[in-house]
């Protein structure tokens, strides 16, 4: 949506002069915190020198504004090469040339914004919106304090930064006020809204030149499984085209068993990225199946179809609202807001469990021989029930104990496993042992390659017979050629490889953004 309404402002002059910069890779600056004397600083001039670099590129976007780039260049005193190398070393962790040093110690906040305002006069526009996407910075939160103190010190009459962040996941500092220095968007669209399906499939007539022949069941279903994603609902179409079964409710169980397994997998992956919120990670999937069972169990109208359920609000805790909300981020419910039913002690908070899960698990139609291709596209057709399904939170688990004592998990003892009391503590209880935190890098580095969602069995199997020195994202990571590597098995050639290589580099760089 970012590179969007980038694109949107470039094509309009009457718009804002548009900046957009991602800093998903910001996780490559992580051991900077303990091998550098000044981290802060050198995250500083990492970020600011990015905002310059897409300032650069923004203003070349046009060919009758290339010109203007170098003149800009030399009137802010930044320029591109010295900032493209600047970034490059601190991304890669090495050592700062002279001129490096001295580049990133000139480069600042105030220096930025008169460079903004010099581009957004050059390009004859009236004011600059700064587009920062990937700026959650989830899993370093020394660097989000300061990322969000400079969102904050930018912000300026004629400069309005716009930066994504997760709802889950991303925690404020204390010197950031969500409510008072910035304004939160929700920009994920309900299956429930009017808008839905003409907008998704307007979406996919761009895409595919054949859209009109599918069947109409099928892309119902289909656009209902992608649960307001466009990009899922157009990898849906393409494999459902792709790789057809003896019959089109077999290709469909296939495509959208495929994608469910897929959001499942990611939202797993959240307890590897940041371990203490594991046991909210497991008891949030519990959650989501007894919320799809529940309503399995509600469809037995055939007048009407329920997609909805109740959580009482008083059920909703600081620590039950943390695994909401990392189920929202991940995409699995779709918080439709809450709803009142006379007292106080009848607040609903309400939730729509992932399409592609209610589908897979026949949710819709009553029974399980109900669950055919037809009967389940008219079911999603029907009239909605007009109240959710409303039970208590502990009634969605088998064991009420899960919601009872849902907390964080912390990482235990390196050296005896002793369990952490709190999140500050710093020196094991039973041992005495110094307690350090446990490196998210790390973690992804010792991943081991069977673990990598995306990878065939026989991919897995090969590489575990054929490449015993392959085991680990590290020991991928550490061969001066991988491809090549691989390319040395039977069976593996050089479309193989590559297909591996991309799958095993997408796991590294999602893993780390």
């Amino acid at each position: 949506m970012m590179r969007y309404a980038w694109l949107t402002c470039q094509d309009d002059g009457s718009k804002p002069f548009a900046v957009y910069v991602s800093f998903n890779k910001y996780y490559r600056l992580e051991p900077l915190l303990v091998s550098r004397a000044s981290p802060p600083d050198e995250f500083h001039a990492w970020a600011l020198g990015l905002i310059v670099l897409a300032t650069y590129g923004s203003l070349s976007y046009k060919p009758e504004h290339a010109a203007l780039v170098s003149d800009l260049e030399l009137k802010a005193g930044l320029p591109r090469a010295g900032l493209e190398s600047l970034v490059s070393a601190l991304e890669r962790n090495q050592p700062l040339s002279s001129e490096q040093a001295a580049l990133s110690r000139e480069i600042s906040v105030r220096r930025v914004q008169q460079l903004l305002d010099l581009a957004c006069t050059l390009t004859q526009r009236k004011r600059t919106v700064l587009l920062l996407d990937d700026a959650a910075l989830t899993l370093t939160p020394t660097y989000l304090i300061e990322f969000l103190d400079i969102v904050r010190a930018l912000k300026s009459s004629t400069i309005a930064p716009k930066a994504s962040v997760y709802p889950g996941t991303t925690e404020y500092s204390a010197r950031f006020h969500a409510g008072q220095d910035s304004t939160a968007v929700f920009v994920w669209l309900s299956v429930e809204a009017d808008e839905y399906q003409s907008d998704m499939d307007q979406i996919a007539r761009c895409r595919f030149a054949d859209f009109e022949q599918i069947p109409q069941d099928v892309v119902d279903l289909l656009r209902f499984a992608a649960f307001g994603i466009p990009r899922a609902y157009l990898t849906m179409l393409q494999d459902y085209k792709e790789h057809r079964a003896k019959t089109s409710q077999q290709t469909l169980n296939q495509v959208v068993e495929a994608h469910l397994n897929a959001r499942l997998a990611e939202f797993r992956s959240i307890a590897k990225k940041v371990p203490k919120l594991g046991e909210l990670i497991s008891v949030g999937e519990a959650v989501l199946n007894g919320m799809v069972r529940a309503i399995k169990t509600s469809n037995t109208d055939s007048s009407v179809v329920q997609l909805l359920v109740g959580v009482p609000k008083e059920d909703l805790t600081a620590i039950v609202k943390r695994m909401f909300q990392l189920l929202i981020e991940a995409g699995l419910i779709f918080d439709a807001k809450e709803v009142k039913h006379g007292t106080p002690e009848r607040i609903y908070q309400r939730y729509i469990p992932h399409g592609a899960a209610l589908l897979q698990s026949r949710a819709l139609t009553s029974g399980d021989l109900g669950g055919t291709l037809k009967s389940t596209a008219e079911a999603l057709r029907r009239k909605r029930a007009k109240h959710p399904v409303r039970r208590k939170l502990e009634k969605y688990v088998d064991d009420p104990r899960l919601i009872q004592q849902l907390d964080f998990a912390l990482p235990a003892c390196p050296s005896c496993a002793a369990p952490r009391v709190s999140d500050e503590q710093r020196f094991c209880v039973n041992c005495g042992a110094q307690l350090v935190a446990v490196s998210t890098f790390d973690n992804c580095l010792s991943v081991p390659i069977e673990e990598v969602p995306g990878l065939t069995q026989w991919q897995i199997q090969t590489i575990r017979s054929e490449l015993p020195r392959l085991r680990t994202i590290r020991d991928y990571l550490a061969m001066q050629d991988p491809a090549a590597e691989l390319r040395t098995v039977y069976g593996i050639g050089l479309r193989r490889s590559t297909r591996i290589a991309d799958v095993l580099h997408g796991f590294v760089d999602d893993f780390l953004s």
